[in-house]
Order: structure tokens, then C-alpha cells, then sequence
């Protein structure tokens, strides 16, 4: 079989990437414990034109179906943080492979994965090529609640068969607050005209030093009347059985114990997120402080431009 590389350039070379956009599948390599899901997404950065993702079994096909239909769901900001395998479709000719993983940087393949990506792509440059003439093709089994999927028998032949779609699980969110932390919150100045910006993402800019690199997620605070900084802090997912949820779930506590620290309480906290705003929504029943969304927020704002410019 020819390599993982060479297959997605044959993709690639099928200038069928808009079809395909409108179209998941699945397939499933005989030995492996789940299918992978293959979906296309168009990238308008200058680097990239499209990806191929091939998202880890149900769970994060679900994942990656409701943060679609709402962003703010559960605690993935973008979809280079769902586990994947990933075929990078690059502008100026050419395709990459990597292996994407939640709060880590994506990395490049091993000799293990790279024959299983081979796979994966092989069929679905099958699927591709079908795609052109069967419009149908991919919603072949919908009517049994299934999706269209290439599985492979242990003798090594493949075949369309169905994979039945099961309810997605429940997402659950686990936040608290500390009760002595509270109490000192309670005690403090109450400043109710003042307002503060905050925002917590992916910095692009910064990356842990260890062997397997790890993302940084970086919570700023700034004053929304002066612009001044009020804080910022770095975090990271474990090494080992790290989760995202483990970096959203504790940010209403982390804020809570920022302000401590400052000596008040703000009036009113902004931001732009849906997830932050849901994450910090306990400080408002031990609290009088008011959250609210907005579509942009005045430091950030200057900050980006600053980035376009060049100035900075």
C-alpha cells in the first residue's frame, strides 16, 4: 500500500473537497477497538485550505456534532483539541499528517499510527471517488439510524455496512466553590460601578517544554474602564489523564481567589465566552456581581489589531 502521504495527495488531487464537506462517514480497520469518523472541514488560514479529521469513535463524533451546533458546549474550544488523526491540506501543494490530542500540541504520527492512517485514507479516498457519482451514498443507512461506514473483516476484505448510531452520553459539569473562600469574598469592598474583562483560551504563543508539548490556556483579567491588567495566569493539562475539564471546571474558584487577592469585588465581569460565562455562573448566587456577554471586549480588540499592524 503506498503511504499515508501519498494517499491524501491522490485526495487531494480529486478536487472533491466541497462534496465531501457535506458528508461524514466511517470506517473501521479490522483490530481496532472503535471506527474513526471522517469529516471535512475548509480552513481560510493562508497556510492550510482543508482538513481531513478522522475524530476517535462515537463519543467524540457526538462531541464534535453538538460544539457545532453550539460552541459553547461542554469544554472543547476547537476542534484541533477533540482526539483525532488529521490530514492537513496544504495551499501551496502538498499534505501533512498529525495526531491531535486534548491540551496537547499536535504531533506527527508513529510507524503504528501511519499504517493505520494509510488505511483510513485509503477507503476514504474510495468513498470520495464513489461520492461524485452516488450523492446518496453517504446517507445510504439513514433510515436505519445508522451511518455509511467501510468496515474490514479479519481476512482483510472490506465492505459498506452500517454503523448504528447510539444516543450520545450525557455531558455532565462538576463546579464548586470553597465555602472559607466565599466568606472572605463577602467581607471584602464591594465596587459595584466597576467592571472587569476577562477571557480564558488557547494562547498561541506560548507552549509547555516537555517531550510531548502541551497547549496553554491563559485567563486574563484587565480593568474594562482603564484597560489596566489585573492578572493573568498560565495552565496546562496534566501530563498524564489531563483533561479540558480539568482546566473549565475549577475557573469560577481561580477567579474567586484573583479578587480575593486584589483586595475586591467587581460590580460586573465581562467576556465573550458562553463556556466562561457558564463556568463562572456559581459566583452569581454567593455573589451580587453581575456576568454578561459581549461581542468583543475593548483590550482584546487592541490587541489583535496590534497583531495586524504589526505593532507590538
Amino acid at each position: 500500500m503506498e503511504t499515508a502521504e501519498e494517499i491524501g495527495v491522490k485526495i487531494d488531487s480529486l478536487r472533491l473537497w466541497d462534496s465531501a464537506m457535506a458528508c461524514n462517514w466511517g470506517v473501521k480497520p479490522h483490530g481496532v477497538a472503535f471506527p474513526y469518523f471522517c469529516t471535512v472541514l475548509r480552513d481560510d488560514g493562508p497556510l492550510v485550505s482543508f482538513r481531513l479529521l478522522m475524530l476517535d469513535g462515537w463519543r467524540t463524533l457526538h462531541d464534535f456534532a453538538r460544539t457545532r451546533a453550539d460552541r459553547n458546549f461542554g469544554f472543547y474550544s476547537s476542534p484541533m483539541e477533540m482526539p483525532h488523526f488529521e490530514l492537513i491540506v496544504l495551499r501551496g501543494g502538498g499534505v501533512e499528517l498529525s495526531r491531535n490530542d486534548p491540551g496537547f500540541v499536535p504531533r506527527r504520527l508513529d510507524a503504528r499510527e501511519r499504517e493505520l492512517v494509510a488505511k483510513i485514507l485509503w477507503e476514504s479516498y474510495g468513498v470520495m471517488m464513489r461520492l461524485e457519482s452516488d450523492k446518496g451514498l453517504a446517507v445510504k443507512y439513514a433510515g436505519e439510524k445508522a451511518m455509511f461506514a467501510r468496515i474490514e473483516a479479519a481476512d482483510g476484505t472490506w465492505s459498506d455496512a452500517p454503523l448504528h448510531i447510539p444516543p450520545p452520553p450525557p455531558h455532565t459539569e462538576t463546579i464548586s466553590l470553597s465555602r472559607a473562600l466565599v466568606a472572605k469574598a463577602k467581607d471584602m469592598p464591594f465596587e459595584k460601578d466597576r467592571a472587569v474583562e476577562m477571557d480564558f483560551r488557547i494562547n498561541p504563543a506560548l507552549v509547555t517544554k516537555d517531550p510531548r508539548q502541551r497547549l496553554v490556556y491563559t485567563l486574563t483579567l484587565v480593568d474594562a474602564a482603564t484597560g489596566g491588567p489585573l492578572g493573568a495566569c498560565n495552565f496546562s493539562v496534566a501530563e498524564k489523564d489531563g483533561s479540558l475539564a480539568d482546566l473549565w471546571q475549577p475557573l469560577a474558584g481561580i477567579v474567586l481567589d484573583r479578587f480575593v487577592a486584589l483586595g475586591w469585588m467587581p460590580g460586573e465581569i465581562k467576556m465573550m465566552s458562553g463556556r466562561l460565562f457558564r463556568m463562572l455562573r456559581p459566583l452569581c448566587l454567593e455573589l451580587p456581581v453581575k456576568l454578561s456577554l459581549h461581542d468583543s471586549l475593548s483590550w482584546l480588540a487592541k490587541l489583535q489589531t496590534k497583531g495586524k499592524t504589526g505593532n507590538g
